[in-house]
Formats: C-alpha cells, sequence, structure tokens
C-alpha cells in the first residue's frame, strides 16, 4: 500500500529523528485507535515513532485484526500471529501494556460476550447487567422473514451486496455502533463448525472476522446459515 512505501522510504532516508523532533515541537499528545491494524513496514515506522518525546497512547483490540496497513512480503510477517508475542512487541519498545482497561464492552450484554467467550476463546466481559438471547434459525420460513426485515442488519461472511436486504460482510462491520438487533448469516465452513460445537478452531481471520460481527449486537443475535437463503442471492 501506499502508505507502507512511505514507511519504508522514511526509515531508509534516516528520517526518523527529524519527524520525531517535529512531533514533540508541535503536539503534547499522540493518539492512535486501531492499532492492531498497523503492519508491514507500518509498523516498523510505529516502532520509530514512539522514541519521540511526547505523550503517547494507543487502542486496538487484537481480536479486531481483520485488515493490514500494509503487506510488504516478509516484513513482520508473523505479527499477528501470537498474542503474547505481539504485547512483547510493545514492551521491547518501552510501552506499558494495559489489558483491563477496556477489557469490558458498553455494547454487548453478558449474554453476548459469555458466548464469544465461550466459542471463540475471545476473553470479554460486559458493563452491561441485563441478559439478551441468542436464536439460532433453522428453517427457511423464519430465514426469508429475517432476511426481509430491514430493521435488523444481515452480517455475511463475503458478497452481502448481492442479497437484497439490509446488510454487511462481517469484517466490513467493525466500529460500526448503530445495530440494535443482528443476525450473523454462517457461511458452510462456519455453520458445520457451529453445529460440532467447534467455532474455536475456525483459521485465525475467519475467527476475527465473526468476532466484529458478534460483538455489533446491542440485543438479540440471531445465527441464520447462508444455505436457508442462497437461493435469495443474486
Amino acid at each position: 500500500m501506499y502508505s507502507s512505501r512511505i514507511s519504508k522510504l522514511l526509515i531508509e532516508l534516516s528520517a526518523l529523528e527529524d519527524i520525531n523532533n517535529r512531533l514533540a515541537k508541535y503536539f503534547d499528545n499522540l493518539f492512535i485507535d486501531e492499532i492492531q491494524d498497523f503492519a508491514g513496514n507500518d509498523f516498523n515506522f510505529l516502532k520509530e515513532i514512539v522514541k519521540s518525546n511526547l505523550n503517547m497512547l494507543f487502542v486496538g483490540d487484537f481480536y479486531q485484526h481483520t485488515f493490514d496497513t500494509s503487506r510488504d512480503g516478509v516484513v513482520n510477517k508473523n505479527l499477528h500471529t501470537d498474542f503474547k508475542k505481539y504485547q512483547d512487541e510493545f514492551k521491547r519498545i518501552g510501552l506499558t501494556v494495559d489489558l483491563t482497561t477496556l477489557n469490558k464492552s458498553w455494547r454487548c450484554s453478558p449474554t453476548i460476550c459469555k458466548y464469544i467467550s465461550d466459542n471463540l476463546g475471545i476473553s470479554l466481559e460486559s458493563h452491561k447487567k441485563e441478559e439478551t438471547n441468542i436464536n439460532f434459525i433453522d428453517n427457511k420460513e423464519e430465514a426469508y422473514k429475517l432476511q426481509s426485515n430491514s430493521e435488523i442488519v444481515k452480517l455475511f461472511y463475503r458478497e452481502h451486496h448481492k442479497y437484497n436486504c439490509f446488510s454487511r460482510n462481517w469484517g466490513d462491520s467493525k466500529g460500526e455502533n448503530k445495530y440494535y438487533n443482528v443476525c450473523v448469516v454462517l457461511n458452510k465452513t462456519t455453520n458445520e463448525k457451529y453445529q460440532k460445537n467447534k467455532l474455536h478452531e475456525l483459521p485465525p481471520t475467519t475467527t476475527n472476522k465473526l468476532y466484529v460481527a458478534l460483538s455489533r449486537t446491542k440485543n438479540d443475535l440471531y445465527l441464520m446459515p447462508e444455505e436457508l437463503i442462497c437461493e435469495l442471492k443474486k
């Protein structure tokens, strides 16, 4: 990506000291959100600017890594393969890793948080007290009604645009906080794992996207196999 080429060039030109001096001169604080998406040479650039003399706060969720700011071959290729090693990368550059301040969701109910923790192996708690419902749709009649319900978003693994309904893709819904009841549509592979209570065996990239989708839910969650509505696909 374009940002990655710039990051690489700045590092190669030894321009980081000048950049850090300018940051310290004009700013008191540096805040970066979605830090988990920094990758490739962009992550190396990030490791350099932390040397500047100003206050910094980076916020992110390792398990919501569904997008890379850059892909640069073998550069930081395995950065996101292990959470412990990922934390160690930040500790090595002198940053304090805080795993408690934001460990509870303001969006999801205890029901949804427990479901994510139990089935995806991603620890999540809730600030809320009220329980909500999780419903599995197993027949076409209910599936068709849900698909046509314009008040409930349908989150698909991919190609949501091929369905004529209120929808998004799992990964693309990251950061969105406007959904109340949510329907997560399970593709074939994910539904097979669901039926066997083995969602935790999904590949990390799929797990992360599913985690993003499930955690959009403020109230009730519906889980629906895509095969029930595949005839409606354009």
